[in-house]
């Protein structure tokens, strides 16, 4: 089972955050086009690190406002991401997360989201790449799993893919049950993250509480176990927002994830031992 961590996990340089996770064992990357454009490392440059580390560059992440917009506003949308696919043809990444609009002023026409994301797919996929669509839990029109795959469902469209995120499951009260409704291999990419339970706005709760599983009080062990029987055989994907995490050393972090990783994956192994107690690992 392949793994990958997102660079808005950790703190440091870019290139410091590269050398964490590969030091940790990780096989990939998620990486915020926020930390490259930061970096004294070009596009290239960063390809090449992570190459000569054994890394592989999962998603570039993310774009925003991508749907829900006016026709005019969405040119200038097409224009912003022309520029994206070219950074990740240099960065040697194939798939980019496109997230659902937050705005207030979004348009909630279904029809409107489902066709600007088609066109979305339609210049991924004239340059080999795929659109992966990730519904936020404070999306003004699509926050949800059955949200999102309802766009997809009806774009229908070969360019465009599935993001499931335990939070944002789970945060807006879906589960394992959500998973085992979608049909066969219908997610793309998953990401892992952990948080206490708290009372307060979606978006600050995300932003500030996540942690790695076993870590917060939420029911991940389900949700993989679902998401793998449909089908899923990417790279279980720690994305981690967590400014406490982000003070510490990069290394430090990266380790403690992956030993989290490696928790949670024997936990579902058990997990298919009837016999055995497989939740203990929650409490470690």
């Amino acid at each position: 089972m392949r793994t990958c961590m997102a660079t808005v996990s950790l703190g440091g340089s870019l290139e410091e955050k590269i050398d964490a996770i590969a030091a940790a064992g990780f096989d990939g990357i998620e990486l915020l086009d926020d930390d490259l454009r930061k970096s004294a490392l070009t596009a290239s440059e960063c390809a090449r690190r992570c190459a000569d580390l054994g890394l592989s560059i999962d998603l570039y992440q993310p774009f925003r406002r991508a749907e829900g917009v006016s026709g005019r506003e969405f040119r200038d949308v097409l224009s912003r991401f022309e520029r994206e696919l070219e950074v990740m043809h240099e960065v040697g990444c194939d798939s980019i997360l496109v997230v659902s609009n937050t705005d207030d002023d979004a348009d909630g026409s279904r029809d409107l989201s489902v066709e600007q994301l088609a066109a979305l797919g339609d210049n991924a996929v004239e340059h080999g790449m795929t659109v992966m669509f990730e519904a936020l839990a404070w999306g003004t029109h699509i926050s949800t799993v059955v949200d999102a795959w309802d766009v997809l469902r009806e774009a229908d469209h070969p360019g465009l893919e599935l993001v499931v995120d335990t939070f944002h499951l789970i945060s807006r009260g879906e589960g394992a049950d959500t998973l085992d409704a979608l049909p066969h291999e219908s997610v793309g990419f998953f990401q892992l993250a952990d948080a206490p339970w708290k009372s307060m706005d979606l978006k600050q709760w995300s932003r500030g509480h996540r942690c790695f599983p076993g870590e917060g009080e939420l029911d991940l062990l389900a949700p993989i176990a679902s998401v793998l029987a449909g089908g899923y055989n990417g790279p279980l994907s720690l994305e981690i927002f967590n400014p406490g995490y982000r003070e510490r050393p990069a290394h430090e972090v990266a380790k403690s994830g992956a030993e989290a990783l490696s928790r949670i994956v024997a936990a579902l192994e058990r997990a298919a031992k009837p016999a055995e107690d497989v939740t203990e690992w929650v409490s470690r």
